[in-house]
């Protein structure tokens, strides 16, 4: 027994408080800073100085938010993680086709490589650091595979082995496009060549990697 009120459902609703909204802007903010920090230095080599002169703060805010390098970098990357998922999922709303919707997934990567350098730089770093990044990263990218396997496009035998085959090239395309190495529609490029590795037909991943991409969100 507890002489505790049950919360109402107008508590579970209540707006949030001015300190609260002003927390999660400080807390944005440094997110923001460490991304663009990130994009320039190695993590390895990154210490909350750094991070407090971008963000023009001192470094007990920072401590009151993050108490390590590693908290920052796994902060970072979930977001950039959760927001670039977030994005492909929209864009591949009602579409069924996993091998699709992977190849919508490899592109997208590619073109915000191009369009992005800054957010590329600090994903490059990242990924390889951040374990939790890298697992939200690739959970879409696991459904999809299932689901080509499932509709006939995929084969292959090992699934792990596949799913480290598409982050790879992936990330080596998006290398390519930080280095100036990028060739004429890169995108299609790449996304029809890991689908020939996953088991689609040369016909079969040359079409479905040069499908116009759905319109962009407003």
């Amino acid at each position: 027994m507890t002489d505790r009120t049950p919360p109402t459902a107008s508590d579970d609703c209540a707006p949030l408080s001015r300190g609260h909204k002003k927390r999660a802007r400080t807390r944005q903010g440094l997110l923001d800073a460490a991304l663009r920090v990130f994009a320039r230095q190695e993590i390895a080599a990154t210490v909350f100085q750094d991070l407090a002169a971008e963000a023009q703060v001192s470094t007990g805010t920072i401590y009151n938010y993050f108490k390590t390098r590693e908290e920052l970098a796994e902060a970072v990357g979930i977001s950039l993680a959760g927001e670039f998922s977030e994005a492909i999922t929209r864009l591949s709303d009602g579409i069924s086709s996993g091998s699709r919707r992977l190849a919508i997934g490899v592109r997208l990567f590619v073109l915000k490589a191009q369009a992005d350098v800054q957010w590329a730089s600090a994903l490059a770093r990242l990924i390889h650091f951040d374990r939790a990044m890298h697992v939200q990263l690739t959970q879409n990218v696991l459904h999809d595979l299932r689901a080509g396997v499932e509709e006939g496009v995929f084969s292959y035998t090992d699934e792990d082995l596949a799913l480290d085959l598409v982050v790879a090239c992936a990330t080596g395309a998006m290398r390519a496009v930080m280095e100036g190495r990028a060739v004429p529609e890169h995108d299609v490029k790449i996304t029809e060549m890991v689908l020939r590795a996953l088991g689609a037909s040369p016909a079969k991943a040359r079409k479905i990697a040069a499908l116009p991409l759905p319109p962009s969100l407003p």
